[in-house]
């Protein structure tokens, strides 16, 4: 199969660059699947979980965050606050963190806390989802 370049971008580090044969990623609307020679696309993303397809055909599962991708010259760059494979994900920390999140959500704070908290809450339940998984195949 025919592959492109793909790199994931945090900003605290790489999280891989190199071959690949298929990307699949959350969008606000659903999921957008990347092969090579795709059409050039900028797309936002959103907390959901991901994989990709390395030429050997191993997929890797990850938990990643809000960010966007870009697609072009058979390249995809994939930028996101976050991006964790199931065993980097400590699941007693992200329960504590999903409980934080509720109660903050409880209480009666401004639309930006609230928004802020409920960002904070699907990044947590979303990562324990993908701890749980662990892979795909």
């Amino acid at each position: 199969m025919a592959s492109f370049h793909l790199e994931i971008l945090t900003p605290e580090r790489v999280f891989y660059r190199g071959e690949c044969i298929s990307l699949i990623v959350p969008i606000t609307d659903g999921m957008l699947g990347i092969m090579a020679h795709r059409e050039p696309i900028t797309a936002s993303i959103t907390y959901g979980e991901a994989y990709y397809t390395k030429p050997d055909g191993e997929k890797i599962l990850f938990s990643v965050s809000g960010g966007m991708i870009d697609v072009i010259d058979n390249t995809v760059t994939l930028l996101c606050s976050s991006a964790l494979l199931p065993e980097e994900i400590d699941e007693e920390t992200e329960r504590r963190e999903a409980e934080k999140a509720r109660s903050e959500m409880v209480q009666q704070h401004a639309y930006r806390d609230y928004q802020l908290s409920k960002i904070l809450l699907a990044n947590a339940i979303n990562n324990l989802k993908v701890k749980q998984k662990q892979s795909i195949n």
